[in-house]
């Protein structure tokens, strides 16, 4: 089955270019659900932390403000801004953007996510414990306004990982401790939130880009587009595809799972344009399937990509340390050092840190490693990739 992925062109953020784009958009997910008249909407953005003026860790304040008009118009009789940001509230990025006002002109409520339980999941799902942010239950719809943008640890970031901000602050600790040695299984846990949340709605701000030291430190990349469906996982087959990731985890993940991942492009389709991609932890890597378990786990171990500090480009703040998932960070001197032995590799630290001066290094070993795995695939059959369907 084939989900309309809609995509619109628009050069930059001005309301006269945005605007055009955003309306082709959701005038074909109003099409597919039939609108939105009388319902309770819950916008979802990707709101990491707003550093400065027109940081590309976040979806774009225009988009944010462009949507909820579109939502309003089309005759929703609520819509509501939540959001669990990673340092910052919700409130005060708002605030920061200088859209606040604007907001609250058109009667959007904006605060952090504050309800966290375990709720109803639905077949299928491979975690069973999630808490999460249940006031999206209160609402007729979610709106997913996801930042298109690398990750040092799943590569990308798109529609689907953007529900991790569902995750109360310290529980996302929590998942990174209890899964960051294997990326798989914390794709496994993206794809359960989605499963469990749904967003009927999904935009990808991929107007500027992040690439390179992402999610939180690296550098614009012009795309100039907007995408959107109604279903987030077709979305990000699309757009990874598009944006130069079609093996992303993800996908391969809810492929063995069965979960449909194809797609139908339409409206402006980009061309192909891949992003910069950060050096990557290198947990992807599977070594073939050949090795025992154990030794599997020491050539992890030995190749295994590590956190790089940049001295000169560190101010010593501390939010490393304190947003380490195991305490593997300690400072000394005003300088973070890193007890490596018990770093899981989740690079919480690197993607906090506002100066973007940690990232991830990637060792002689593990380049050598991954040649020898790119031997074996080529031996024994590719992996398995994502059908891409136009």
């Amino acid at each position: 089955m084939s989900t309309p992925v809609f995509y619109a062109r628009t050069p930059d953020y001005a309301p006269e270019n945005l605007r055009p784009a955003l309306e082709r958009i959701l005038a074909e997910e109003f099409r597919e659900t039939e609108g939105v008249s009388g319902q309770k909407i819950l916008l979802k953005p990707n709101l990491l932390a707003w550093r400065r003026r027109g940081d590309i860790a976040c979806v774009h304040p225009a988009v944010i403000v462009e949507t909820a008009k579109l939502f309003r118009e089309a005759g929703a009789s609520e819509v509501a801004l939540l959001e669990n940001p990673a340092v910052q509230t919700a409130p005060a990025i708002i605030r920061a953007m200088g859209i606040e006002e604007e907001l609250k002109h058109l009667g959007v409520r904006t605060a952090n996510f504050a309800d966290y339980r375990r709720v109803e999941q639905p077949e299928g799902v491979r975690f069973h414990n999630l808490e999460l942010a249940a006031e999206f239950l209160d609402y007729d719809a979610v709106a997913d306004l996801a930042k298109a943008k690398t990750h040092a640890m799943m590569i990308l970031t798109l529609c689907v990982k953007n529900l991790f901000g569902l995750v109360k602050g310290s529980e996302r600790m929590g998942w990174h401790l209890a899964v960051g040695r294997d990326f798989g299984k914390f794709a496994d846990m993206l794809l359960d939130l989605y499963l469990t949340v749904r967003p009927r709605y999904n935009i990808l701000d991929a107007v500027v880009c992040m690439e390179g030291n992402g999610p939180g430190s690296g550098t614009p990349a012009q795309r100039s587009f907007l995408a959107g469906s109604t279903d987030a996982l077709a979305l990000d087959a699309s757009a990874a595809a598009i944006l130069g990731v079609p093996e992303l985890l993800l996908l391969r993940n809810a492929a063995e799972r069965g979960l449909d991942t194809g797609f139908e492009n339409r409206g402006e389709i980009p061309e192909p344009n891949p992003l910069k991609r950060p050096d990557p932890p290198g947990i992807l890597t599977e070594w073939g399937v050949f090795l025992p378990p154990f030794l599997k786990g020491v050539l992890r171990e030995f190749v295994i990509s590590k956190p790089l500090l940049d001295p000169a480009r560190c101010i010593g703040c501390g939010l490393c340390v304190k947003m380490c998932p195991p305490q593997s960070l300690k400072l000394r001197e005003g300088k973070p050092v890193f007890d490596l032995p018990n770093c899981i590799r989740c690079y919480c630290c690197q993607e906090h840190c506002p100066e973007g001066a940690i990232t991830p290094h990637k060792t002689r070993a593990m380049r050598v490693a991954e040649k020898i795995e790119d031997s074996i695939r080529s031996l024994f059959g590719p992996h398995q990739k994502t059908e891409r369907r136009n």
